[in-house]
């Protein structure tokens, strides 16, 4: 009888090792955002561990890399990343990783890059080199004209919040379904069903985002955000933002005083009906400006990362839908 435990006891240890040796030898993987790394977990399902660098319910704005998380992105097999300039809280750990096994993947290679605007809501400086003013759009990510390639810092040209889209968030899907049939080439067919699987939401989702924004007048549909982060949304479903209260696509961005009467001014003749701030900024100046243009001020909006799992945005579909429903309710009276 104690043989008997005994063996049962080291089958159930050997068990466990095993089990461990199995988890450890699953990709690894970390998405720099939440919402990366929800769409990312979604196609990878079983065979792909990923893990968010920035967490949920945090401002990538704000977000400073320390020590132990470049340690955990060198070890990692692959590194997805929004590109288009969007982190620039990696500084120069991306030059780190050449010549170390972690593939750095850009989500949003193929999506048509916008221009962010300045606080008046016009465009911001798009002139390319040989004196050229750019399209609507910038360009496909890559774009030789301008910086807008995986390892692009600057925030200056290229709005890199184009999850706001869902049609974007396809793409995603898809460069994200390819990347891992790379990484994990015997789980090719599980990745593409899973991607094509969320593929049918995220159409689903636009087509529910319209029906949701439909309730919102023509002429209502003008909104001013706290900083620059409702573009793709807005030319996907009929906005216009007509101004920013911070004059980037950064929530760190200065805002000096001759701009702040400026932007009350534009609210006020605009007929702007609310200013629309993040959950995960500072919403002060926003509040301030409604209150002297005498509007209503929003600031319960996601744009960065998801809420914690037991919040309204728990996943881009939930976050996209508690967006849409905020902005209607705001502007559809």
């Amino acid at each position: 009888m104690k043989q008997r435990m005994w063996m049962l006891c080291l089958l159930l240890l050997l068990g466990v090792a095993v089990g461990n040796v199995g988890a450890q030898d699953m990709p690894q993987v970390v998405a720099t955002t939440s919402i990366v790394s929800d769409v990312a977990q979604i196609v990878g399902g079983e065979f792909v561990d990923v893990t968010p660098l920035v967490p949920r319910d945090a401002d990538a704005h704000a977000f400073i890399l320390n020590p132990t998380d470049a340690t955990h992105v060198a070890d990692a097999d692959m590194l997805l990343m929004v590109g288009a300039g969007y982190e620039t809280f990696l500084g120069d750990l991306l030059d780190n990783l050449v010549g170390i096994d972690t593939q750095v993947v850009a989500v949003s290679e193929g999506i048509d890059i916008l221009a962010y605007m300045d606080t008046h809501g016009h465009e911001g400086d798009l002139s390319t080199e040989d004196g050229h003013h750019a399209a609507e759009f910038i360009g496909v990510l890559g774009s030789p004209e301008l910086d807008c390639t995986v390892g692009a810092q600057d925030h200056g040209v290229c709005d890199p919040h184009v999850w706001m889209n869902p049609r974007n968030v396809i793409i995603w899907a898809n460069n994200i379904a390819n990347a891992f049939s790379a990484l994990a080439p015997e789980h090719t067919d599980s990745f593409r069903t899973k991607a094509d699987a969320y593929i049918s939401e995220l159409e689903a989702l636009d087509s529910e985002l319209s029906d949701i924004l439909a309730a919102i007048p023509q002429d209502q549909r003008k909104v001013v955000t706290n900083h620059e982060f409702l573009g793709y949304f807005a030319a996907a479903y009929d906005f216009e933002v007509i101004a920013t209260v911070f004059p980037s696509a950064s929530t760190l961005a200065e805002l000096d005083p001759r701009s702040l009467i400026d932007l009350i001014d534009t609210v006020q003749s605009e007929h702007v009906k609310a200013i629309f701030a993040e959950v995960s900024g500072n919403p002060q100046v926003a509040e301030a400006v409604a209150q002297e243009a005498g509007i209503q001020v929003v600031t319960s909006l996601y744009s960065e990362s998801l809420s914690e799992i037991d919040g309204p945005a728990a996943t881009y579909l939930d976050f996209m839908r508690f967006n849409a429903h905020s902005i209607a309710d705001a502007l559809s009276g």
